[in-house]
C-alpha cells in the first residue's frame, strides 16, 4: 500500500536521494523525475502524512498542521478527466495535470494518503503493538495487534517466553 509503504521507515531508506525516490514512486506507478527540493517536499510531506496516519490509528486528533500540508499538496496537482474516443475503439479516460510533475506526484501521494484515513480502511487502521516499533498496518482481523505475525510477532512471543522460564518456581 502505496502510503504505509511511505511511512514504514522513518529513518528515510527509499528516499535518502532524488534518483531512490524518482525509483520508489516509479514502483509505485507515478513516473516523474525528482529533484532536490521535490526530494525535499516530498519528505516534508511523508511526515505530514505519517502523523496523520498515526492519528487515525491511535483514534487521536491530527496536528493542524498536517492536515494543512496534505490538502496543499493534494490541491496542487489539479486533475482533469479526459476523454479520448478514437473511431472504431471504445472510449476512454485518462488524466490530464495542470501542474508540474513534481507536484502532481506529491498530489496523488496525498490524495492516497486522504483516501486511507477516511475511506473504509480507516477503522481497520492499527499502530504495532510490539514494543520499539510504530509501523501502521492495516488489520484484516481485529484481533492482530502486530505489523506482522513473522517479525514483532514473534519477537513478543519470544520475550514471554523467557520471562516465564526465567520466573522462580513458586511451590
Amino acid at each position: 500500500m502505496l502510503i504505509l509503504d511511505l511511512i514504514d521507515d522513518p529513518a528515510g531508506g527509499e528516499l535518502d536521494s532524488p534518483e531512490q525516490a524518482t525509483a520508489w514512486l516509479a514502483a509505485h506507478g507515478i513516473r516523474v523525475r525528482v529533484s532536490e527540493a521535490g526530494l525535499r517536499s516530498l519528505l516534508d510531506l511523508r511526515g505530514a502524512v505519517s502523523e496523520l496516519v498515526h492519528a487515525q490509528a491511535g483514534r487521536a486528533q491530527p496536528p493542524t498542521s498536517a492536515v494543512d500540508a496534505v490538502n496543499a499538496a493534494s490541491a496542487a496537482a489539479s486533475v482533469a478527466p479526459q476523454l479520448n474516443w478514437p473511431a472504431a475503439a471504445r472510449p476512454r479516460m485518462w488524466l490530464a495535470t495542470t501542474a508540474d510533475s513534481e507536484a502532481h506526484a506529491r498530489g496523488l501521494v496525498a490524495r492516497a494518503a486522504i483516501e486511507l484515513v477516511t475511506g473504509a480502511d480507516r477503522d481497520r487502521l492499527r499502530i504495532c503493538a510490539a514494543p520499539g516499533c510504530e509501523r501502521v498496518f492495516v488489520s484484516a482481523n481485529p484481533r492482530r495487534r502486530w505489523c506482522s505475525g513473522s517479525s514483532c510477532g514473534n519477537r513478543v512471543r519470544v520475550a514471554r517466553h523467557a520471562a516465564r522460564r526465567r520466573k522462580p518456581a513458586t511451590g
